[in-house]
């Protein structure tokens, strides 16, 4: 008649105690149980599964690849304090002007440089503005087509290879001539690797400081006068109307923070509207560049047309204006603001 079946402790306690000693006589006498019952207990522990791999093999502790997640939550808690202490200063940065005198800034509609559609002769002579005294560039985001994805297959479509269009953003924002006040990224440059190439190419931007963003950008002017203002550039804010082209900007002036300039652009249509808000106290200018990319034929396929006007707006800020309603001055035509800029300046000299 068999005997009483032993536990998986006991067989565990017996197969210790052989491993321990080396040998079934050793642990028998060391834990005062007879030979066959330990013999027994450590060839069930084996069948059972209790142990794995017997006597035969026996594996050293392998050191960890990986950090204590003690450190691993250290690093995640600096790294998350310091993203929120960046995202905090790119967060209405001040932008310091260090003369009273009035300046211009040239909000450069999508670019698509490489686009067969993208107007150069028009862009040239903007380029040429925004080389006067007191002028400053702002892309508005979109330099180039970028295609990716699906989209990628567009580049049988035009006649600028992707290395072209390389070379044409970094004409523009390197070689063009313009000061830059701010350089958004729009959704054509967020496509693959577009939105760090052209981060490669700012830091070549030699001594000037290049400021690139994105999708937005919210900061302030502070003229040595006291004078300040608040200006939130976007590639396009939340809201669409059929009937107001400026519903996403009107909407930000409206539930958002207090601005004096709002612009955005991506949807190539443009407009201008300025009103107080009493409110709030203040008196928003809001603007949506057009763009440089016509003859789209994909606009038309869902029954667009293109407009002919705004590619660029020039907003004229002026730290000596005797009313604030009078401290940015929108102009769609950008030859026109431009001389009269020049004639702000020499006037205010």
């Amino acid at each position: 008649m068999a005997g009483p079946r032993i536990t998986d402790e006991q067989c565990l306690e017996r197969h210790r105690a052989f491993k321990k000693y080396g040998s079934v006589k050793a642990a028998s006498e060391a834990i005062g149980i007879g030979r066959q019952a330990v013999q027994l207990g450590v060839e069930q522990a084996r069948l059972r599964g209790l142990v794995k791999n017997g006597d035969v093999l026996e594996f050293p502790d392998l050191p960890s690849g990986d950090l204590p997640i003690d450190k691993i939550i250290g690093l995640m808690e600096e790294r998350s304090t310091k993203r929120r202490v960046s995202f905090d200063a790119h967060t209405w940065f001040p932008v310091k002007v260090k003369e009273a005198k009035p300046i211009g800034i040239l909000w450069m509609g999508d670019p698509h440089v490489d686009d067969d559609g993208c107007d150069w002769a028009l862009l040239k002579r903007h380029i040429e503005c925004c080389k006067q005294p007191g002028m400053y560039g702002a892309n508005i985001g979109d330099t180039t087509n970028a295609w990716a994805g699906r989209l990628i297959k567009k580049y049988a479509d035009q006649e600028t290879s992707a290395k072209t269009a390389r070379r044409l953003a970094e004409f523009l924002m390197l070689d063009a001539g313009i000061r830059w006040l701010v350089w958004l990224l729009g959704n054509h440059d967020l496509w693959g690797d577009g939105a760090e190439i052209l981060a490669q190419m700012a830091k070549r931007h030699g001594t000037q400081k290049l400021v690139m963003h994105d999708w937005e950008a919210r900061f302030s002017l502070n003229f040595p006068n006291g004078a300040k203002v608040n200006v939130w550039a976007a590639h396009d804010l939340p809201g669409d109307s059929q009937w107001n082209p400026l519903h996403g900007p009107v909407k930000a002036a409206r539930f958002g923070p207090e601005v004096d300039l709002l612009v955005v652009g991506h949807r190539h249509n443009w407009g201008i509207a300025q009103w107080e808000l009493a409110d709030k106290g203040t008196i928003p200018v809001m603007i949506r560049t057009r763009g440089y990319k016509f003859n789209d034929d994909y606009a038309r396929r869902i029954g667009k047309s293109d407009q002919n006007g705004g590619a660029s707006i020039l907003t004229i800020v002026n730290p000596l204006s005797a009313t604030r309603e009078g401290r940015i001055m929108p102009f769609a035509d950008i030859e026109a603001g431009t001389e009269f800029l020049q004639w702000l300046r020499s006037r205010d000299a």
